[in-house]
C-alpha cells in the first residue's frame, strides 16, 4: 500500500479585526527600516571627508576639556610661550626682533601648530609691502577655507573659499611662493594631514553618551515619579473612587508640607518611582572612557593613571613623548624658517645664521641631562660642538660670539683677569702680552734729566731677571715685597720693577 501524500498547504495568516491580515515577526523584521539602527555604527562617528573630520575636531576641541588640555600640553611642551633668537651679528639679531614682534610672530606659531594638531594642517600666507623689501603681516589661514592641488609633490594650486558656502564661487587663488603648506601625520603623496583628535572620535561620542545616561539618571533621581491608588477592596468592603474623591485626595497631596506627616484615609495608597532599583555605575565608565581619550591623543597611560607593568615601561613612554615634542618642534621651526629665509633674502642678510631657541616646556629632568653633557666634555669624551648640539645650540654661532666677547674683557671682573695674572706670576706669560690681551695700554717708562745713566744700566734687563737685581727685594731679610713672603737671591725674578 502506497502513502496517500497530502498537498502541500501554505498557511496564510489570519486576517485581523480591520480585514488585514497579520505579518510574521520574522517578515516584519525584514521590511524595518535599517536607518533606525544605522547611528550605532561605530565607523558613522567618524566622517567621511577631511573638511567635515577638521571641522568635528576644532569642536571636539572647543567643547571637551579633555581633548583641549591635551593638545595644549602638547604644544606648550613644544613650544612654551616664546622664542628667542639668536645670530652671529648683534645688529641683525636686533633687526629679526624687531620684525618678530612687529609680525607678531609668536602667536602666528603657536596658532599654525594648534591648527596642525587639531585640524591635520597648517597654512599660512605672508604678505609684502608695495616696495617688496619687507614682510608686511602674516595670516594664519583656517585649512577648511582652503583647497589644495599637489603634482608630483609640489604644491601647485591654493584656493581660498568662503567658509560658510564653500561650493559658492571659484574661490581666491592665494600665490603659491607666499603660502606654507603643513601636515599633520601624513605622507607626502598626501594631500591633507589628519588630526590628532581622530583616533579619539568614537571614545568622545561614547564618553558623550555615558554623560547623557548620567543627566537621565540624575533626573530621575531628583525628580521621582509619584503614584497615588486610591479605592479597591479592603477586606469585605470595596471602596469605588468618584472624580471627586480623586481630586480632593489629589490636592490634600499637592499641599501637603513635605518637611512634616500626611494622614491620608486607609482606602490612599502613594508609591514612588524612580529612586529604586539598580543604576548604571558612570563613574567607572567615564574613567575608562577618559583614558581611552588620553592615550588616543598621544599620552601614556601610566602617566594618567599611575599605572604600568615596570619602570622601563614607563620610560619608554616618556621616551615616545620626547620624540613625538621633536617633530612639533620641528615643524614649528619650519614655520619659523618659512619666515625669516624670506626675511633675510630681501633684506640681504642671506650670509647670516639666525637660531631660534624655544623657551619650553621638557617633562624629562633637562637639568640632570644637561649636567651629563657637561662631564662628558669635561672628561674630553665628547666634542664641545657635539655638546652644543645636544643643548639645541649652533657651534657657528656660539663661537661668534665667543670671539666677540674676547674682543672686550671687563677689568672688574675677577673671574676674567685672574687668570691672566696667575700666568703672569708663574713666568708663563710677559706682562707686555698679558697687557695686550687684557687691552691695556702700557705705560711708557718714565726717564728723568736729573740722573745720570750709569755705566751699567745696559745690564739692567739682565740684573732684573733674579730677585738679586729687583728693587723690591730686601737682602738684609730676603723678603719680597711683592710676594710678600721670603725669596732666595738668585731665584728667578717675577719682572716687577721699581
Amino acid at each position: 500500500m502506497s502513502r496517500r501524500r497530502h498537498a502541500q498547504k501554505t498557511h496564510m495568516p489570519a486576517p485581523t479585526a480591520d480585514g488585514q491580515s497579520a505579518q510574521p515577526l520574522a517578515a516584519t523584521a525584514a521590511i524595518l527600516d535599517s536607518s533606525v539602527f544605522s547611528k550605532i555604527a561605530a565607523m558613522d562617528v567618524i566622517p567621511r571627508t577631511w573638511e567635515e573630520r577638521a571641522r568635528k575636531a576644532w569642536e571636539y576641541y572647543l567643547e571637551e576639556p579633555l581633548v583641549k588640555n591635551c593638545v595644549n600640553s602638547w604644544r606648550s611642551f613644544a613650544v612654551g610661550d616664546d622664542v628667542k633668537i639668536a645670530c652671529d651679528d648683534e645688529d641683525v639679531k636686533d633687526e629679526a626682533v624687531e620684525a618678530a614682534d612687529r609680525l607678531g610672530l609668536m602667536d602666528f606659531v603657536k596658532d599654525m601648530v594648534l591648527q596642525l594638531l587639531v585640524k591635520g594642517d597648517a597654512v599660512g600666507f605672508k604678505r609684502y609691502v608695495k616696495q617688496g623689501k619687507d614682510i608686511e603681516e602674516l595670516v594664519c589661514v583656517n585649512p577648511v577655507s582652503v583647497k589644495v592641488k599637489y603634482e608630483q609633490g609640489q604644491l601647485t594650486e591654493v584656493k581660498q573659499y568662503p567658509e560658510d558656502n564653500p561650493s559658492a564661487g571659484e574661490g581666491i587663488a592665494l600665490p603659491v611662493e607666499q603660502v606654507l603648506h603643513l601636515k599633520w601625520d601624513a605622507p607626502s603623496f598626501s594631500p591633507r594631514g589628519n588630526s590628532i583628535v581622530l583616533p579619539a572620535f568614537q571614545s568622545i561620542e561614547l564618553l558623550r553618551d555615558y554623560r547623557r545616561a548620567e543627566q537621565a539618571i540624575a533626573k530621575r533621581w531628583a525628580t521621582p515619579f509619584r503614584l497615588l491608588k486610591v479605592g479597591g477592596a479592603f477586606g469585605q468592603k470595596m471602596v469605588m473612587p468618584d472624580q471627586r474623591m480623586l481630586e480632593g485626595v489629589r490636592d490634600m497631596v499637592n499641599k501637603m508640607d513635605l518637611r512634616s506627616g500626611l494622614v491620608v484615609p486607609f482606602y490612599v495608597t502613594v508609591e514612588t518611582h524612580g529612586t529604586d532599583g539598580q543604576v548604571l555605575n558612570v563613574e567607572d565608565k567615564v574613567k575608562e572612557v577618559k583614558e581611552d581619550i588620553i592615550v588616543a591623543l598621544g599620552l601614556s597611560r601610566s602617566l594618567v593613571t599611575g599605572d604600568g607593568p615596570n619602570f622601563a615601561t614607563a620610560s619608554v613612554s616618556m621616551q615616545k613623548m620626547m620624540v613625538m615634542i621633536r617633530e612639533i618642534k620641528q615643524a614649528a621651526r619650519a614655520v619659523l624658517a618659512w619666515v625669516f629665509d624670506d626675511w633675510q633674502e630681501l633684506k640681504g642678510y642671506g650670509d647670516k645664521t639666525l637660531q631660534f631657541l624655544f623657551n619650553d616646556l621638557d617633562p624629562s629632568d633637562a637639568v640632570d641631562i644637561k649636567r651629563l653633557l657637561v662631564e662628558l666634555y669635561d672628561r674630553k669624551l665628547i666634542s664641545r660642538s657635539s655638546m652644543q648640539l645636544k643643548m639645541d645650540l649652533d657651534p657657528d654661532i656660539e663661537a661668534a660670539n665667543r670671539e666677540t666677547e674676547k674682543k672686550v674683557v671687563d677689568l672688574s671682573d675677577e673671574k676674567q683677569v685672574k687668570p691672566f695674572v696667575d700666568m703672569v706670576m708663574a713666568g708663563i706669560l710677559s706682562v707686555e702680552a698679558a697687557q695686550k690681551i687684557l687691552g691695556i695700554t702700557p705705560a711708557l717708562p718714565s726717564s728723568s734729566p736729573d740722573i745720570p745713566p750709569t755705566p751699567d744700566s745696559q745690564n739692567t734687563d739682565a740684573a732684573v731677571r733674579y730677585c738679586d737685581g729687583c728693587l723690591h727685594f730686601d737682602e738684609s731679610t730676603n723678603f719680597c715685597a711683592v710676594h710678600r713672603c721670603e725669596r732666595n737671591f738668585d731665584a728667578a725674578a717675577c719682572r716687577f720693577r721699581a
